[in-house]
């Protein structure tokens, strides 16, 4: 069992506070995409996508100080 444990492990050590941060930006993406599919309105389509990208953004930046 000690053996099994040990193999679950990550082999490295994350920042919580960054797996924090990415999992938020992850929730705020999918609940933006949501919105996006459920929008007709071309203006605010357009604020949703704008939106979503800042949030890719930041996870790129997030994911890239987390390496």
């Amino acid at each position: 069992m000690e053996r099994a444990r040990v193999h679950r492990l990550p082999k490295t050590v994350r920042d919580p506070e960054k797996v924090h941060a990415l999992e938020s930006l992850r929730l705020a993406r999918t609940e933006l995409e949501r919105q996006l599919a459920a929008t007709t309105h071309e203006r605010r389509r357009a604020q949703l996508q704008q939106a979503i990208d800042e949030v890719e953004r930041r996870m790129t930046v997030t994911s890239a100080a987390s390496s």
